[in-house]
């Protein structure tokens, strides 16, 4: 999809995608600015076998993170037609494991950020910028679908 086209589904009048799947997407461009970052540094550095670690992980990242949106889009979807306990459950689980992936960017962006060669530095910055835009939205989700566990009669800790 164009990121035109995905700007106009988010901000039009379908239920989904939504905020989740923005803030997965949010994820994939934090990592996605991480890996430039870290690419245009091994250009320098091209012996730093981290380095060209730490890329790999970060392209995985934004790709688990996009497939998450995908996922997040149809979890959200689902819920919205049938608030079943269920349905309630395979959100959380999708939220949670965008969370999971922001924890794990987190590790790589502490572990890799010395590597990154100084004109790079805004990428790196705008990672953490996006991951951190990511972290709200998702727990602001999570928070959100917790209050509907309760409306529905479950248990909100599990």
């Amino acid at each position: 999809m164009r990121v035109e086209d995905l700007i106009d589904t988010i901000g039009g009048k379908r239920v989904s995608p939504g905020a989740g799947a923005a803030g997965a997407v949010t994820l994939a461009l934090a990592a996605a600015c991480a890996a430039k970052a870290a690419a245009i540094s091994l250009n320098h550095q091209p012996e730093n076998a981290g380095l060209r670690q730490s890329q790999d992980i970060l392209e995985r990242i934004a790709r688990f993170a996009l497939a998450g949106a995908d996922r997040d889009a149809d979890a959200f979807t689902a819920f919205i037609k049938v608030h079943t306990p269920g349905a309630i459950a395979q959100l959380i689980r999708e939220g949670d494991k965008i969370v999971h992936l922001i924890d794990v960017l987190a590790g790589v962006l502490d572990k890799v950020a010395p590597q990154i060669e100084a004109n790079m530095s805004g990428d790196i910055i705008a990672a953490r910028a996006l991951m951190d835009a990511a972290r709200t939205i998702q727990m602001t989700n999570l928070a959100e679908v917790e209050g509907e566990k309760a409306t529905v009669g479950l248990d909100p800790k599990g």
